[in-house]
């Protein structure tokens, strides 16, 4: 059949260019990652500070969960959102302290880069995240 041919052939070229569209979204994350991200789900909170200043009253803290973490930041599901987006510490019990900023939100979703070098939050990964 002339017609189950040509739908054969549309099929496999789709096929190959879906392919090709896979593999060219593949190396581009890549090259927006510089950090192996992996996915956890670890209690957290982060403290709010205000004016830089350390006071009890100066400090909030909102709690939620790491869903996903590197060398260079996490992404984080807050139970409440923030307003504030510098001035920030995030404290995971297995890790420790990161001093970080909110560089995206969506809601109470929020993406931090933490202002550590990358080696020395790495140092603290490899401790619980062989693999990282």
């Amino acid at each position: 059949m002339i017609i189950g041919k040509d739908i054969h052939d549309m099929l496999s070229e789709l096929e190959r260019s879906r392919a090709q569209s896979d593999s060219d979204d593949d190396a581009q994350y890549r090259e927006n990652r510089n950090f192996r991200r992996s996915r956890v789900v670890w209690e957290a909170k982060l403290k709010v500070y205000f004016n830089d200043v350390t006071l009890k009253g100066d400090v909030r803290e909102v709690h939620g969960v790491v869903r996903d973490i590197s060398a260079n930041g996490a992404k984080v599901d807050l139970k409440e959102s923030l307003m504030e987006r510098i001035d920030l510490e995030l404290h995971i019990p297995k890790l420790g302290v990161f001093p970080c900023n909110i560089v995206w939100q969506d809601g109470a979703r929020v993406g931090l880069q933490f202002k550590e070098s990358p080696e020395a939050v790495f140092s603290h990964l490899i401790q619980v995240l062989p693999n990282a």
